[in-house]
């Protein structure tokens, strides 16, 4: 189941070389659905005799080590009961030298797949890399079964295969949570299409990555307002373990939808956070730190400043036009969009990093330079103040601790200099 340098690409299993030499078709089924349940009586009857042999099984893999294994993982297996085949069903599948791939998942425009795979070896090579395997046997009607079989033995062929990756609204887990809505007539969402608990994409998101601190600082980075709001139980579908438990606790007709939950695998890992961690308070005491610097600097050495301050802003500027292009021109703005952030990082932070190293000069140059660092400051003082307001904050507080600081720091610093040595010259 990366968003800057690939912190919310998720869940998927190992590469495969068969697809990786043909050329994709579309992200789009290139033959016709099976028609749902309830279509024709005389194809239900024949879903129903074939579903009679048939049992279903969701697996739920744990988070592995690498950022796109965070999210967890999860198949949808297929058994029968009287030839022992069973086929684990993965819509996870994706490969780093398909054609174009970096452009495709900076633009939010990845090619995934669905395969299947014999359920045991598949099992073993989750076990072999110390992932917690979840097996839940599922309640469904012989038709169903039988229903579901057809669905997703139509999406494993070539031509229905690919489909447009979306972190948080179409990955493997939801996948597998669509084709059980299908077979069920439209049960499941039914059952979790409401808001229980304050669950949002980045506070998900920053939980399940907390212990990487790159990664967890760029998820707050990158994400905007629209990632902060409330997700409703079939959203939250996004996570294998938030769809697994929110299945346990699914009924249908009476009866639970899990016949029987059990954990076939259990991680020698720590367990993933519970609770996002608060980490406000570090923030602001690195801002307030580097901000010390800076004045120490200004003091003792004025040619590391002129380089601290370029690298700043040059940095900012080229994190604020990454931004600002995710959440405008691609397909990244249902969570990367109404960023907040940009008024902390944005493309102005390129200009204020050519001007910085003549904020000592009397001349345009110079009060060009000290001008924009004002600006630079006075704009993400503001943002902080909107980052207070009920109808406009988002959850990155700490981005804020963190930045406002030393853009406060630098435009304080240009300005002071220039009042003890008007005329000075880098």
């Amino acid at each position: 189941m990366g968003v800057v340098t690939g912190a919310l690409c998720i869940a998927a299993v190992s590469l495969t070389t068969l697809h990786a030499q043909a050329p994709l078709p579309d992200n789009v089924p290139q033959t016709p659905r099976p028609p749902a349940p309830g279509t024709s009586p005389a194809l239900d009857s024949a879903r129903a005799a074939r579903g009679a042999t048939l049992q279903v099984v969701l697996y739920t893999y744990g988070p592995g080590p690498e950022v796109f294994e965070k999210f967890g993982h999860v198949a949808l297996a297929i058994e029968d009961t009287q030839t022992g085949e069973s086929i684990a069903y993965n819509w996870g599948m994706f490969d780093f030298n398909q054609p174009n791939f970096l452009a495709r998942f900076l633009t939010g425009d990845t090619k995934y797949w669905m395969a299947g795979y014999r359920t045991g070896e598949f099992n073993a090579m989750y076990q072999s890399q110390d992932r917690t395997i979840r097996q839940q046997r599922l309640n469904l009607t012989p038709m169903q079964r039988g229903a579901l079989s057809d669905l997703v033995s139509w999406n494993a062929r070539e031509e229905n295969a690919y489909y447009r990756y979306d972190y948080y609204n179409d990955n493997c887990s939801t996948r597998v949570r669509d084709a059980l809505d299908w077979a069920l007539g439209g049960v499941v969402r039914q059952a979790l299409d409401t808001v229980d608990g304050h669950f949002t994409w980045r506070n998900e998101t920053a939980r399940i990555t907390a212990e990487n601190l790159p990664v967890y600082a760029g998820i707050q980075l990158a994400l905007g307002r629209t990632a902060d709001r409330h997700l409703t139980r079939w959203q939250l579908a996004f996570l294998p373990e938030r769809f697994a438990d929110d299945l346990a606790r699914t009924a249908v007709g009476g009866a639970s939808l899990v016949a029987h939950d059990s954990v076939l695998y259990a991680t020698q890992s720590l367990p993933t956070l519970v609770h996002v961690p608060q980490r406000t308070m570090p923030a602001l005491a690195l801002g307030m730190v580097l901000g010390v610097a800076v004045f120490a600097l200004a003091r003792l050495a004025p040619a590391l400043l002129s380089a601290f301050g370029v690298l700043w802003y040059g940095a900012g500027g080229v994190l604020g036009t990454a931004l600002l292009l995710a959440g405008t021109v691609t397909k990244h703005i249902p969570y990367m969009g109404s960023n907040l952030n940009l008024t902390l990082v944005s493309p102005l932070l390129l200009v204020a990093a050519l001007f910085w190293s003549w904020r000592t000069r009397d001349d345009a140059k110079g009060r060009s330079g000290r001008a924009l660092s004002a600006v630079v400051a006075g704009i993400a003082v503001v943002g902080l103040v909107l980052e207070h307001l009920p109808a406009l904050s988002q959850g990155s507080i700490m981005v804020f601790m963190t930045v406002v600081p030393v853009h406060v720091a630098l435009a304080i610093v240009a300005n002071r200099r220039l009042r003890r040595a008007p005329s000075a010259t880098p």
